[in-house]
């Protein structure tokens, strides 16, 4: 018996007629949290080895060991919070 094996990419909002309407808010909502976090938090590293950039398995291609970081807000997140409030 022949085998067909078909190699697949992960599609995450699929393509043509099925294709998520909401993947262009989505990938902007992305950009726009973590571009957020970046300016709003100072970010340091718990330790003082490398992080370690190596793959773990699965289709979102995660971490083999998590990143753990200490993030502080930074002085004018307060300020900002502060009078909107």
């Amino acid at each position: 018996m022949g085998y067909i094996i078909y190699h697949c990419k992960l599609l995450a909002f699929g393509l043509g007629r099925r294709a998520c309407p909401g993947s262009g808010l989505a990938q902007r909502l992305v950009s726009l949290s973590l571009g957020s976090l970046i300016q709003c938090f100072e970010w340091e590293r718990i330790g003082e080895e490398e992080v370690d950039m190596t793959e773990g398995g699965g289709l979102t291609m995660p971490r083999a060991r998590p990143l753990v970081a200490m993030c502080r807000a930074r002085a004018f997140v307060g300020k900002i919070l502060h009078e909107s409030g």
